[in-house]
């Protein structure tokens, strides 16, 4: 009798046992946590003991099991389907909300994937003619077309990030030199908008509608800030909001904070140019020196070889 599978279900049932164990103890000590912690700062206020004497203070028990708790808890709240859908959602917003889709459209994505996958690797593991070629394949082509839409949409997000580091500076540029002609920064990003295309402009455009219908420009930019996912753009509106406060022009405060983003930009390129030696020497070693030694000593082999036979 295999023993492997009775092992697999006492460690489940262990770690069911532990995780309800930990949610009632977090459950039943919330109330004495809370006057605890009270106690804490009141003794610390009072020059009392530190704050790893006052853990020590607490039951062994209690100390063992709360951050298995804890663990458990944030690991089921992340695969949530509500906690799912948002982060999605989020992603889906960083990669510009390409082909329409919404997170019950990924989700879709994600198991029409799977199924047609799990269908080729059906297909080449009824060629094989074996049960187990076909059960691996069959698992292997459902695991990569269930994640493919994921790892697809982090690519998304990757790439326009990219295209909007691109185009920020220079686009920031044409609003400082539009605000230092006398316009103010609506309608800068007006005309930013209408003489340029982009994924940038894209959310002007949409941050200027929000602000037409009486929204405060405030948080229409931290909305943009949001969208765009770039602690660049993030800074800068602070930036903007800081020079609104204290009466500095916009126009220096966004001139300034695109060159930054020049310099960054270049010592990110040096950088990414200095470790591109690194990244050759993989395919250098396994690809090209292994056919050099086959031409160099492939003629002194087939030498040694015919002289050992004779």
């Amino acid at each position: 009798m295999n023993a492997l599978p009775l092992l697999l279900g006492l460690v489940a049932a262990g770690g069911v046992v532990v995780a309800v164990l930990g949610v009632r103890i977090a459950q039943a000590s919330d109330a004495a946590s809370l006057a605890r912690e009270r106690l804490a700062r009141q003794d610390l206020a009072l020059g009392g003991g530190s704050l790893a004497e006052l853990e020590l203070t607490r039951p062994l028990r209690e100390r063992l099991l709360q951050p298995v708790s804890k663990a458990t808890t944030k690991l089921v709240n992340r695969w949530t389907p509500a906690t799912q859908s948002a982060r999605i959602q989020r992603q889906l917003d960083l990669a510009g909300n390409p082909l329409g889709l919404d997170p019950a459209g990924v989700q879709a994505l994600r198991i029409a994937s799977g199924a047609a996958l799990g269908a080729i690797g059906t297909a080449i593991g009824l060629l094989v003619g074996q049960t187990g070629p076909l059960v691996f394949f069959l698992v292997v082509g459902v695991g990569v077309g269930f994640y493919l839409p994921v790892l697809w949409l982090d690519q998304a997000v990757r790439q326009r990030r990219a295209r909007l580091e691109a185009v920020l500076p220079d686009a920031l540029d044409v609003v400082a030199i539009s605000m230092e002609a006398g316009l103010s920064l609506d309608r800068a990003l007006e005309q930013l908008a209408k003489y340029q295309e982009g994924p940038f402009t894209d959310v002007v455009v949409r941050a200027l509608r929000e602000i037409e219908l009486g929204r405060p420009r405030a948080e229409a930019l931290d909305e943009m800030a949001d969208q765009m996912g770039m602690e660049d753009f993030t800074a800068l509106v602070r930036s903007i909001t800081h020079a609104e406060r204290s009466g500095v022009p916009i126009a220096h405060a966004i001139e300034a904070h695109a060159a930054q983003m020049r310099v960054r930009r270049r010592l990110k390129i040096r950088a990414d140019a200095a470790r591109a030696s690194l990244k050759m020497l993989l395919p250098t070693v396994g690809c090209v020196f292994p056919t050099l030694w086959l031409i160099l000593l492939g003629p002194a082999l087939l030498v040694a070889l015919t002289i050992a036979r004779h």
